[in-house]
């Protein structure tokens, strides 16, 4: 049968690491072996928690100031060389932007990763078509929990806050979305631990990609 579109919300916006692509594994395997290498241990549970949505310089940053710059060129050549066999789309996650793109959804990515990983992992994903705006840590001043780039998403698109959804996994997609006036959605499948994250008031939370469909029939009825 084919799907109806549902009125008043269009706009859906997603983080990507953590939330559309799983790279949990490959990003605290890689921060471990350069914490080992640059400062000689491992990083704790509280410090991958708070390094956990940063920008890619601020996380060697925090391992090892001085060398940031350096560290950060080696991580990316690191990482580029071990990322499509260590990551894949989150379970579900294919078959909600199947519906999404039925729905006639307007979609967009607001990350702190950079352009270059981002496109990365759409192509790894198959997903480059996916999305008519993709805001990475390049395109603004600010980087999350600023929400600049939910404003610039927002303005791309042509879409009004109270018509879109922000869908994320750390803290810093929750504050910029609040900050942007858009209802925020938490995953649970989140690498951070949730006692954390619900400090921040989530307005949703969903345990599968596709329950985010209900989240937005509910808003909608909410509108109505």
């Amino acid at each position: 049968m084919e799907k109806e579109r549902m009125a008043m919300i269009d706009t859906i916006i997603f983080d990507f690491d953590g939330t559309i692509i799983d790279t949990n594994f490959i990003i605290e395997r890689g921060l471990n072996l350069f914490s080992r290498a640059y400062r000689g241990t491992r990083l704790s549970p509280k410090e991958l928690e708070q390094l956990t949505g940063r920008p890619l310089f601020d996380q060697m940053a925090a391992i090892q100031p001085h060398r940031a710059e350096e560290m950060t060129d080696r991580f990316r050549k690191w990482y580029a060389q071990r990322h499509d066999e260590l990551t894949q789309a989150f379970n579900g996650m294919d078959e909600l932007f199947e519906d999404l793109r039925q729905l006639d959804f307007k979609l967009a990515i607001v990350t702190n990763n950079s352009r270059e990983g981002v496109q990365m992992g759409l192509e790894h994903l198959g997903m480059n078509h996916l999305f008519q705006a993709v805001i990475t840590c390049d395109d603004v001043l600010e980087k999350k929990p600023s929400p600049e780039g939910v404003h610039l998403a927002l303005k791309l698109l042509n879409a009004r806050p109270e018509e879109a959804i922000f869908i994320g996994d750390s803290s810093g997609d929750l504050i910029a979305s609040r900050r942007a006036g858009v209802v925020n959605v938490l995953v649970g499948w989140s690498s951070i631990k949730r006692e954390l994250l619900l400090t921040h008031q989530p307005d949703f939370i969903i345990e599968h990609p596709l329950e985010l469909l209900e989240v937005v029939s509910l808003m909608e009825q909410q509108i109505a």
